[in-house]
């Protein structure tokens, strides 16, 4: 956590604004903010490589936690040099916090152990906890083996002095009772959720290997459009099944988006469902919040979720549909925006420019164009329906007529530089231009009109 330099709110460690004061955050040099943070360390021991897998990177760590709290990654001179693979700074965001909420113990907090601690334990008899991946304020990933099958697995387990919060124990429970419902290839798979004989809670999911798209937007982006549209695809193909399950995500941003490279070829997976609203019916599950807990990230929420209104699966597609921009351009369409109230007003009033517009140097094509206004269109009536139309709505830009690639959009000529038609209709019928005819052919036509004329003339005579 981290406290504003201007009224002393507390903040997240990676906030952009102060939500109480409003004054922008400035970021000190040597670090991603300014502010003492956890730190990533480095694993006990180096997972294996595989050839369709990068290694295990630390921006995938501060992934994993996003939903237990603010783990920026290890900034330049802040700790030991990083690998040539480690992940750059995190860039900030403004989480969105609830109200305050008191939450009484739920059950006796575990033993106290430092984090290193767990490193060698078994959890039930079934998982062995190898190294530590990262740790934020409240938990801690790992890597880990399913002792079972040998499985390599990602161990999320809480802090011990956090198992006491009933808010921060429900929203774990929460995560892993959505996930559980979700089998989509695209999407984080979740294999279990226990409860160790010292109190210990732990969520053990699949081991991802590859880097953020966060990350990846700071080191190769702006992405050309054609590797833009596979990637939302992706992501639309993974929110579907969500929100057909009822799910809706909230928290859609780069940071929750994991990019593998599989066959040359960009492979996702959505994570952090903690903050997911179920829908059961007509009726939502109640939402939990609790001091520092994001309820989303300012940057990509829809006006819908700004109003407190009840949420679809509309609000998720506004979200892509925001951070395709910084796909695309590199930027997000409000960059000029100096506080929280100015990225309020823009998401709730000004219509964002076309994506072409803000990069006209890139040719982004009008296909691309359409599909991007329309998913950030400022009534969730105008988006698309659900994930599916999206998808459609992708795959009409990837085809040749669409061609989702450097090509630039087509010009609209004025009058002035119309080219004019050899044959056109006009209010007279239809008017031959000699004009555009090549030049041997109206020497052919002159010189047959000249003798014409000659034979004409001694006809006459």
């Amino acid at each position: 956590m981290a406290v504003c330099p201007y009224c002393g709110t507390m903040l997240e460690a990676d906030a952009r604004f102060c939500g109480a004061c409003g004054k922008r955050i400035e970021p000190v040099a040597g670090t991603a903010i300014g502010y003492p943070s956890p730190v990533l360390s480095k694993p006990a021991a180096p997972a294996p490589a595989s050839a369709a897998h990068e290694e295990t990177n630390p921006a995938l760590a501060a992934t994993f936690l996003a939903d237990l709290g603010p783990v920026p990654v290890r900034g330049p001179g802040s700790g030991p040099s990083s690998s040539p693979g480690a992940a750059p700074p995190a860039a900030a965001r403004s989480p969105v916090s609830g109200p305050a909420k008191s939450s009484g113990p739920v059950r006796a907090a575990a033993a106290a152990l430092a984090p290193e601690q767990m490193i060698g334990r078994t959890l039930n008899h079934r998982y062995v906890v190898e190294a530590k991946i990262g740790e934020g304020g409240f938990g801690a990933v790992y890597r880990g083996k399913q002792i079972a099958t040998g499985r390599e697995v990602a161990l999320k387990i809480l802090h011990p002095h956090n198992v006491s919060d009933s808010t921060i124990v429900a929203r774990f429970r929460r995560e892993a009772e959505a996930c559980s419902k979700l089998r989509d290839p695209h999407t984080v798979t979740t294999y279990d959720f226990d409860e160790a004989e010292d109190g210990t809670l732990f969520l053990a999911m699949e081991l991802l290997r590859g880097r953020s798209l966060h990350v990846l937007q700071k080191t190769e982006g702006p992405f050309p459009p054609a590797r833009v549209l596979g990637i939302l695809d992706q992501v639309a193909q993974s929110l579907g099944e969500a929100h057909a399950n009822g799910i809706v995500h909230r928290d859609m941003k780069p940071e929750n988006v994991i990019i593998e490279r599989r066959d040359e070829q960009d492979y996702v997976k959505v994570l952090d469902f903690g903050i997911a609203k179920m829908i059961s019916g007509d009726r939502e599950v109640q939402a939990l919040t609790a001091v520092g807990q994001t309820l989303g990230t300012l940057e990509f929420m829809s006006p819908e979720q700004l109003r407190g209104q009840t949420l679809d699966g509309r609000s998720d597609i506004y979200a892509l549909g925001m951070m395709a921009y910084e796909m695309l351009t590199g930027s997000l369409p409000f960059k000029a925006a100096k506080s929280p109230i100015e990225i309020i007003n823009f998401h709730m009033k000004e219509p964002p420019p076309p994506p072409s517009k803000l990069r006209p140097d890139l040719q982004i094509p009008a296909a691309v164009d359409d599909v991007i206004q329309k998913m950030v269109a400022k009534s969730r009536d105008q988006r698309h329906a659900n994930a599916e139309e999206l998808r459609a709505h992708i795959a009409e830009a990837m085809q040749p007529s669409g061609k989702a690639s450097s090509k630039p959009r087509p010009r609209k000529l004025s009058k002035s530089n119309a080219a004019t038609p050899h044959v056109g209709k006009t209010g007279r019928g239809v008017q031959f231009d000699w004009r555009a005819l090549p030049p041997p052919v109206i020497a052919a036509i002159a010189g047959g009109i000249v003798v014409l004329g000659v034979i004409v003339f001694l006809l006459v005579r």
